[in-house]
């Protein structure tokens, strides 16, 4: 089972599924990372991992339609069974969204809606329940 990862920031929660690949807890292979923003620990992470690492953003694609197309075509190119959500702050695009009905994972530290949207990340989401 080969897994793609979105995440926008740190990368913590990747890691770890990352982690658990490797130890064999988890029978899957991370395939792809990819991240909105070039300056991600996420980014590194993939790096140092020997994971396939994209940056693709409205910065690299500003048409919605395109960048949508970019991640499919990404994600086809790795054989990606699911897509797993580590702290992605951005919305999937429909084709991304209808190609993987029902095999992505949004990994998020709190119940959603009531702690989700926007700023509802890192440490203010663990506020927020507190």
């Amino acid at each position: 089972m080969n897994l793609a990862f979105f995440a926008s920031h740190q990368g913590s929660d990747m890691q770890a599924v990352i982690d658990a690949c490797k130890s064999g807890t988890l029978r899957a292979t991370p395939c792809a990372v990819i991240s909105n923003n070039s300056g991600s620990m996420a980014l590194a992470r993939a790096v140092r991992e020997g994971i396939p690492a994209y940056h693709l953003s409205a910065k690299t694609h500003p048409d919605p339609a395109r960048l949508d197309r970019a991640m499919l075509e990404i994600l086809g190119r790795h054989q990606t069974d699911w897509i797993i959500l580590a702290g992605y702050l951005r919305k999937l695009g429909p084709q991304v969204l209808n190609a993987y009905r029902g095999r992505i994972l949004n990994i998020h530290p709190a119940l959603l809606p009531k702690y989700g949207g926007e700023g509802m990340y890192g440490p203010a989401v663990h506020a927020a329940v507190l």
